[in-house]
């Protein structure tokens, strides 16, 4: 109980600052995989040690000011020692774009090479006296992203987890077992869904736990705050940096995961109506919600009904409120249909309601606007969720003309095939998409993004290895703690995010976009990521401007952790 305390408070306290002044020292160290090659890194070490270190592999032009930010953020917003390495060795670091490109061909090319410029720089982190020899971690950046996935597969044994940010994804070989965890974050416009896929498979083959995180409408380096051609987002990279960090926090052992339902709910029964049609859905109201400003969260359930006052829907409404949203858990079949058990019947409704997704979308619509008149609630911060063939009622919305009182969908588990047809020109809410690994109603995952960018969603999908349909039901037979604690926690960061911002403010991420699935560009050494990364006194001034907004964005993030956390006490 103590050790949740502590960290949630951590990231509290150090997320409050908008800007960043690097904080690093010099450690030079040599590959001893590769006749002592000389290379130099630079380490930031936080107030309170040992420490869980990360191991930062840079971008194709070398270790700069980037990877040093980035260094002293794992420091100062998480409290791990930050240790940006060196692979190319110091006689690179003020290269041009062209030697740095041979330099990433010669690496890439040569996996033996590139696993032993990484395993140095973790055996230095193993050894330092501020680091807890058994929780290092690595993370890379474009070609060092590239560099995780290579030292995964070829098995490296020393970390406990590994995160690949807008890395290359080529053909990987597999003939080991990957011993940690692997969290992948893609860019939609960057990696297509066939490499994607194929990525997935051979992650697969390589019995490896997975998640994969992609963002629509972003290119390649949308981390990178210095890119010269536009293709930092602010959206992804605070996106991403939640993934992330709640990724190290599992992999380290600093705070429980999975969700526990209410030791009991606490709902009101509501009766409203869809054209006549009666209904009956469950409200739950946080402690001290303020009049026309609480944000909420309608609950479209699975194809049992919703359960009612003490049912499954409930208990998440009431986790709802918890953590300061009105939840309100819609009813869909009818007052007299709360519980359906039967089998047949089941299958019934809701060939019913996806065969007629005009009914579909008027039952949801009904329920959102009762939930968005209620006298306490922000009419403009109402999100809708769903889960099995709730999820895909919420994608179903999304697609339909006029949606505009729903700022983000999430479906949980979804039957995303054989979709409604799409009705408007721009899918307004967020979609939040978060699936199984192992789920068939899922689909196809290319398919599903071409859909999605084609009705110009701004969207966002995670998927989880060895994860089964209906992962977030508690007590059921593909429960997953693991796939259900990080989709909790994704849709809470998302939530804050369009919260605190407008809608124009991840607009241009997505919206108004249609996005090539063929053939791109290369995204290893062609992306001349030198060209896009000053080295120079400016640099570090010009960072520091930069990362406002990502930092102000991290904020929201620790005070969710902080709520989950305090949920497990409760």
């Amino acid at each position: 109980m103590k050790l949740l305390l502590v960290v949630a408070a951590a990231l509290l306290g150090v997320v409050a600052s908008a800007q960043i002044e690097i904080q690093v020292e010099e450690v030079s160290y040599t590959d001893p995989y590769d006749g002592d090659y000389p290379l130099l890194g630079y380490v930031s070490i936080p107030d309170e040690t040992p420490a869980p270190a990360v191991v930062i592999i840079p971008d194709i032009s070398s270790v700069d000011d980037y990877e040093k930010t980035r260094a002293t953020m794992l420091n100062k917003d998480l409290g791990y020692v930050g240790f940006a390495a060196d692979i190319f060795g110091p006689d690179f670091v003020d290269a041009n774009s062209s030697v740095w490109r041979e330099q990433a061909g010669l690496y890439r090319g040569n996996n033996s090479l590139f696993f032993g410029r990484i395993q140095a720089a973790v055996d230095v982190m193993m050894q330092h006296p501020d680091v807890i020899a058994d929780k290092v971690a690595v993370i890379g950046y474009c070609f060092g992203g590239t560099g995780i996935l290579t030292y995964s597969f070829l098995g490296a044994t020393d970390v406990v987890g590994a995160v690949s940010f807008h890395g290359g994804l080529t053909d990987f070989p597999v003939d080991q077992t990957i011993n940690h965890p692997v969290l992948v974050l893609s860019g939609g416009a960057d990696d297509t869904g066939t490499e994607v896929d194929t990525l997935e498979n051979s992650l697969n083959a390589a019995n490896a736990t997975w998640q994969i995180t992609r963002y629509s409408g972003i290119e390649h380096a949308f981390t990178n705050w210095n890119d010269t051609r536009g293709r930092y987002s602010e959206r992804a990279d605070s996106r991403s940096w939640q993934e992330m960090a709640t990724f190290l926090g599992e992999a380290f052992g600093s705070f429980e995961y999975g969700t526990n339902p209410p030791n009991s709910t606490d709902v009101a029964a509501v009766d409203y109506d869809d054209n006549g049609f009666e209904l009956t859905g469950y409200l739950s109201i946080p402690p001290g919600a303020e009049m026309d400003k609480t944000p909420a969260v309608v609950i479209v359930p699975d194809w049992d009904g919703v359960s009612g006052p003490d049912g499954y829907e409930a208990e998440r409404a009431t986790l709802l409120a918890q953590a300061g949203y009105v939840g309100f858990a819609a009813d869909i079949y009818g007052a007299d249909k709360q519980q359906v058990e039967s089998f047949d019947e089941r299958v019934e409704l809701t060939t019913l309601y996806r065969t007629n997704y005009t009914l579909f979308v008027s039952r949801i619509q009904a329920a959102v606007d009762l939930v968005a008149a209620h006298e306490l609630v922000d009419p403009e911060s109402v999100f809708l969720i769903g889960y099995c063939f709730g999820g895909t009622g919420v994608v179903d919305y999304s697609f339909a003309a006029d949606v505009t009182k729903v700022k983000v969908v999430v479906p949980f588990h979804g039957g995303l095939t054989g979709l409604a047809p799409i009705e408007t020109d721009v899918v307004y809410p967020y979609v939040l998409v978060q699936s199984g690994g192992e789920d068939d109603a899922h689909g196809n995952n290319t398919e599903l993004e071409m859909m999605l960018d084609a009705a110009n969603a701004t969207w966002e999908i995670s998927r989880y290895s060895n994860v089964y349909h209906g992962f977030t039901h508690w007590g059921g037979g593909a429960y997953n703690p693991l796939a259900d604690w990080r989709s909790w926690d994704a849709m809470m960061g998302v939530f804050e995010m369009v919260t605190k911002s407008d809608h124009d403010d991840y607009e241009d991420d997505g919206h108004g976009h249609s996005h090539d699935h063929g053939d791109e560009d290369d995204h290893g050494e062609e992306e001349m990521e030198g060209e896009e990364s000053t080295n120079g006194a400016d640099d570090a001034e010009s960072t520091n401007g930069a990362t406002s907004a990502c930092w102000s964005q991290h904020q929201g993030f620790a005070g969710l952790v902080l709520l989950s956390m305090i949920s497990f006490l409760l």
